[in-house]
């Protein structure tokens, strides 16, 4: 494997972090000489990178006192410098680079037992990966051992700001523990087009990308091709909308139609359950519960027109919300106060949920800025740009979908209302990135943004409307008009497995107009052809197509159109002829004399 000389990290930015007391034993370090001798396909790049941060991390003063492992430190580290600096694989040539460097017989080398087997290989990854994983613990012991002395010795009066200062350093030494299990991660890999290394990354790929799992559906055909698939483990989402538009409505939406649509989900863990988490730092749970039972109940949604046994029979029957073989996904709701929890709080959630035999398989929280980073930014914009990275670090970790919601600016509100009072154009496509409101972080550090926005067609049938701001992956689409259950405000239309029932505009009609451009000589008239009949900007958008029309490039006069005009009528209004490309409809009908 060829390691380019400018992908190397530098020793001097190595030498420059703070030293651990790591104490190795001899045997160890002869291992570490083999090691580095190795030109085999397990052995990869950052195997190599890690070994180098190893050694420059461990104090000097474990070893300089013994001559035999100084001779071990010193002919690994120049061993790595070789195998990283100079891009040297060929083993008698890495020996031959060492040798040039040092002035000592390599006594302690065993030539005929330099190859390690594969088991060998990987024992030695574990090692150096679990020693750097807790390289953390290291830099906390002084810490620890000062304020544990400081308590102990204080007085009673005096314990309260060391016991701060203590529930402050467990925060610090949780979060670099998370983030160091995070940068060990599975999903870490280098790739290049060299045997083995090509060969287990692709393998490792193909299992991850193609796994049943990977991804949840909605009961939305249109929303699963707007995120691609739908809503994919490791992955942010971000609902954007206006104040009262149904964020939390849509969210709740969502939960409901991924529990039914995911009747085979099966859980890493064959022994846990699969549960949805909704944190909810808006509505309590009494509330998400009350709306729960209006989106599924099919009558009035007040549960106090209903007996005990009445809600709950149709929260069961009707709702389909139960648990069992062909509907393993349960739902967990979960209420805590605005800004009274960080994002560390995610980790012990998932913990908790996992001792009491759940696996989470999706987060959903509500909504983005009544959670605190761990670092508290003073700082709105950084805040909620640091909260979105530290969401994508859980949704790493864990391996999960994380769905959220915020605001959009008062720009958005404004340009809302205006297109609401001219009622020609669907007011989702207005909307864009510029009208996110307090923080462009949060798209930047998204992996999918989706504005919402509420609207209604001629006819004053409800649509919640999806416009896609950002995806890290190509969808089929970026833009689709849901219409809501019949007779409901707030459940979405459930279309998965039938007749795609979203529309891709409501109110973008094809404009049909006389010629602007029309020269006429007497009795005389000539068209310039068919676009200037029908005019739009985007033909796939239209409920007929050019292909539908057959007009004669030039109609020698007026009384020739006259008199073709019930052929071209029964063109426009043919089965046959008429190909129906998007559930749209015209808002007027043909104008007489066409």
């Amino acid at each position: 494997m060829v390691i380019s000389k400018k992908n190397a990290i530098s020793s001097t930015s190595l030498d420059k972090r703070k030293k651990i007391s790591l104490v190795l034993d001899i045997g160890t370090y002869d291992i570490f000489c083999r090691y580095i001798l190795q030109n085999h396909n397990f052995v990869k790049m950052e195997h190599l990178v890690n070994l180098r941060k190893l050694m420059y991390l461990i104090d000097p003063s474990t070893y300089e006192n013994d001559p035999e492992k100084v001779k071990r430190v010193n002919f690994i580290l120049r061993g790595l410098e070789a195998r990283l600096e100079e891009s040297i694989n060929d083993r008698d040539i890495v020996l031959n680079y060492i040798n040039g460097g040092l002035t000592y017989e390599l006594d302690f080398i065993d030539y005929n037992r330099l190859d390690l087997s594969k088991d060998e290989i990987l024992y030695i990854h574990k090692l150096v990966s679990e020693t750097l994983q807790f390289e953390f613990i290291y830099n906390y012991i002084d810490e620890y051992q000062d304020i544990l002395t400081r308590f102990k010795t204080c007085d009673f009066m005096n314990r309260g700001p060391i016991v701060q200062e203590f529930e402050s350093l467990i925060d610090r030494t949780k979060n670099s523990y998370r983030h160091s299990r995070v940068n060990d991660n599975t999903t870490d890999m280098t790739f290049s087009l060299q045997q083995g290394n090509f060969e287990n990354c692709v393998t490792d790929a193909y299992n991850i990308l193609t796994s049943p799992n990977r991804r949840l559906i909605c009961g939305m055909q249109g929303m699963n091709e707007l995120t691609g698939g739908g809503f994919e483990s490791s992955r942010v989402y971000l609902l954007l909308g206006t104040s009262g538009v149904g964020k939390s409505l849509t969210l709740l939406n969502l939960i409901y139609q991924i529990k039914k649509a995911n009747p085979f989900y099966k859980t890493k863990d064959p022994t846990k359950k699969p549960c949805i988490v909704l944190l909810t730092m808006e509505n309590t749970v009494v509330e998400t519960i009350s709306r729960l039972f209006a989106l599924v109940c099919e009558g009035s949604g007040n549960m106090g027109n209903y007996s005990l046994q009445e809600v709950l029979s149709i929260l069961r029957n009707q709702g389909q919300l139960y648990v069992n073989d062909s509907s393993p996904i349960d739902i967990i709701i979960i209420y805590k106060a605005n800004k009274s929890v960080d994002t560390s709080y995610l980790y012990t959630l998932y913990d908790d949920l996992y001792d009491e035999g759940y696996e989470m398989i999706m987060l959903v929280q509500d909504h983005i800025k009544r959670i605190k980073s761990i670092y508290g930014n003073s700082d709105v914009r950084l805040e909620l740009g640091d909260v979105m990275n530290e969401f994508k670090t859980f949704a790493i970790d864990k391996d999960i979908p994380v769905l959220t919601n915020s605001h959009l600016n008062r720009d958005a509100a404004r340009v809302l209302e205006e297109a609401e009072r001219k009622g020609n154009q669907d007011t989702g496509k207005l909307i864009g990135k510029s009208n996110i409101g307090e923080s462009m972080l949060m798209i930047e550090n998204v992996d999918c943004g989706i504005v919402i926005t509420l609207d209604f067609d001629k006819d004053g049938n409800r649509y919640m409307c999806f416009k896609l701001t950002k995806m890290r992956d190509d969808g089929s689409r970026d833009y689709i008009a849901q219409p809501f259950a019949l007779g409901s405000k707030i459940r979405l239309l459930e279309d998965l497995g039938g007749i795609p029932q979203f529309k891709d505009t409501i109110h973008m009609a094809p404009e049909i107009k006389r010629n602007t451009i029309m020269k006429t000589t007497g009795a005389s008239a000539m068209f310039g052809g068919f676009d200037d009949i029908i005019r739009t900007d985007n033909d796939s958008d239209n409920i007929f197509t050019k292909n539908t029309y057959n007009l004669a490039n030039t109609i020698e006069s007026a009384s020739d159109l006259m008199a073709n005009i019930d052929e071209i009528r029964g063109q426009l209004t043919s089965p046959k002829q008429a190909e129906i490309i998007c559930p749209i409809q015209f808002n007027g009908e043909i104008p007489v004399g066409y």
